[in-house]
């Protein structure tokens, strides 16, 4: 029986039709009850991933770093374990490391505050970064922990760590006699966040940030694109906005391979600096965890130089400064 005299029997039986087409609508009520199946599967499941992240922000932005981890009574290290409060209260802890002693005469009397990253205590950073800076730049470095780092007090927020900055600067304008014009801020990773925000509130003699970000918001956008992180996130810690206030002299490095914050983030919040005395230094191949090269330190105490002119610079000295570690 050819096509169309099957379909002219079919046509002609009664009922064929209708049970042609209940068949037709089940199947297709069947599809669409799976497909709304699996979109509220996926739905509570985003919905979960959203609630597991705003649960959870605290430690993923502030991992922390608490005693006794790191090395708190290192041999041989110059330096003091300050108790400071911070603008609430909160118990804060910093050491400041004293510049070396073998200093030439004539070379500036230089005071580095160091906001450290999000995963380090003062125990790990002034061992690393606050050494090199203090012997590169011929400085006293003071560093700090945040509220819930090291042996501090309290829990971490974005106005909690902004207030803990504050009265780190405080303290070390306090008691060198200085202004806050007169402090080299250093930034480093999360510590771009605190810097940028004191520098734009109170100025600051150099501001050098490393491996930071234009927005905490940001970063968290570029590695979660399929999240609206800029409505959920408490912490924002805006440095691109802030840094457009801040026209004082601008050093900031970047690795190429950074993974974490993007170059292309550090290229934002640079290209919003009005400063017009600003260097950027792109890292080639380095990723956020690798050590900084020792071409950097040279590079960072030839701009400091430029802006803050020792009586005599050795020009030809290129030697890397010895740290402890």
């Amino acid at each position: 029986m050819n096509t169309e005299v099957k379909a002219s029997v079919e046509s002609s039986i009664p009922g064929v039709d209708s049970v042609t087409a209940r068949s037709a609508r089940r199947k297709k009520r069947s599809w669409l009850h799976s497909i709304k199946i699996l979109a509220l599967v996926a739905l509570l499941g985003y919905l979960g991933v959203l609630v597991f992240l705003a649960a959870n922000e605290t430690k993923l932005v502030y991992p922390g770093s608490k005693y006794p981890r790191g090395t708190w009574e290192p041999v041989d290290f110059n330096h003091q374990e300050i108790d400071f409060p911070s603008k609430d209260g909160t118990r804060l802890v910093g050491w400041h490391l004293k510049k070396p002693e073998s200093i030439l005469p004539g070379n500036p009397d230089r005071t580095v505050l160091l906001c450290h990253g999000n995963a380090e205590n003062v125990a790990e950073s002034a061992g690393y970064i606050g050494d090199y800076l203090r012997q590169s730049l011929v400085a006293d470095v003071f560093v700090f922990d945040y509220r819930g780092y090291g042996k501090c007090d309290g829990s971490p927020t974005e106005a909690g760590v902004l207030a803990d900055s504050e009265a780190a600067l405080e303290w070390i304008c306090h008691n060198t006699g200085k202004s806050p014009q007169e402090i080299i801020i250093v930034g480093h990773s999360l510590g771009g966040g605190p810097a940028v925000h004191l520098a734009s509130q109170h100025g600051c003699r150099v501001l050098v940030l490393q491996r930071t970000f234009s927005s905490i918001t940001d970063a968290a956008q570029l590695n979660y694109p399929w999240l609206p992180v800029r409505y959920v996130m408490r912490n924002q810690y805006p440095s691109a906005e802030k840094i457009k206030t801040c026209d004082c002299p601008l050093y900031q490095s970047h690795g190429s391979e950074d993974q974490l914050i993007p170059i292309e983030l550090a290229r934002k919040l640079f290209r919003n600096s009005p400063s017009k005395t600003k260097s950027f230094n792109e890292l080639p191949g380095l990723g956020h965890y690798d050590p900084l090269p020792p071409e950097y330190w040279y590079e960072l105490r030839e701009f400091v130089n430029q802006v803050d002119p020792p009586a005599r610079v050795d020009s030809t000295a290129r030697e890397t400064p010895s740290v402890q570690q």
